[in-house]
């Protein structure tokens, strides 16, 4: 009879493991699948030994993407303004895109949001401060410059300077210096701004010129006494020489204002 109950206690204790192994199956499986179905259908291998995007290689992708999307002239630097991890590429191939560009356009300091991907995989997306500077060429006061002093090339100088540091557009050396008259003292060595001068009046105040007047296909012309000065395309007053009567016209070129009706 004890032999009996112990051979059934051993074969209860048998069928409650198989219970056990049995309800215990499922949930192996179903972790086994659930690791599974984590991988990344097509993986991309990244050893080691992968290249890196580092912060050197980001800014210089956007320091060409930016000079395009805003047509820069000069030399663009830029200076992530916060600390950057490498992250390691599965290809050498890099394509940067800026997402969202800054609102005011490049200034010193701004924000912009750019995405990376390489080997056809997408590194990721990142909001990046950004600090910038821009070199440009620009005209400098080789001497002290006079209000009133007509500009010349022998007057000034070329400098590349940081024209994002400067409150006002400076004036770059691509532009004509004879076309522009000086409006405020400037010392030596300074930049010159677009505050600093004036384009140069092809018809000064006092001087006669001829006026055409015109209307339809009848045209008339007469000498008048500029009452101001200007550049061409200015509006400016003018007197009739005989009738002394007082008028305005646009100016054409030099010694020369249009009148239309």
């Amino acid at each position: 009879m004890k032999t009996a109950l112990l051979i059934l206690a051993v074969a209860l204790t048998g069928s409650a493991r198989a219970q056990l192994d049995s309800l215990l199956a499922p949930i192996v499986a179903s972790t086994s699948s659930g690791a599974a179905l984590a991988r990344p259908i097509n993986p991309v291998a990244v050893t080691p030994t992968a290249p890196l995007l580092t912060a050197d290689r980001l800014i210089a992708e956007l320091e060409r993407e930016l000079a395009t999307r805003f047509a820069v002239t000069g030399e663009l630097k830029l200076t992530l303004a916060r600390n950057w991890e490498p992250v390691r590429m599965p290809a050498e191939d890099l394509f940067v895109a800026v997402t969202e560009l800054p609102v005011g356009g490049v200034s010193g300091a701004f924000f912009i949001r750019a995405k990376a991907s390489s080997g056809g995989t997408v590194l990721g997306e990142w909001q990046l401060p950004l600090r910038a500077q821009l070199a440009q060429e620009v005209w400098v006061a080789a001497t002290r410059l006079e209000r009133g002093q007509e500009l010349d090339r022998k007057l000034l100088g070329v400098q590349k300077v940081d024209v994002l540091r400067e409150r006002s557009p400076l004036i770059p050396a691509s532009a004509d210096p004879t076309t522009f008259d000086i409006t405020q003292t400037i010392p030596a060595g300074r930049p010159l701004t677009t505050r600093d001068v004036i384009p140069r009046p092809v018809v000064r105040k006092g001087q006669v010129v001829e006026v055409v007047a015109q209307q339809g296909m009848l045209s008339v012309t007469m000498k008048a006494l500029a009452l101001e000065s200007g550049a061409i395309g200015d509006l400016i007053k003018l007197r009739n020489v005989e009738s002394r009567r007082e008028f305005s016209g646009q100016i054409l070129h030099e010694s020369k204002v249009q009148v239309l009706f």
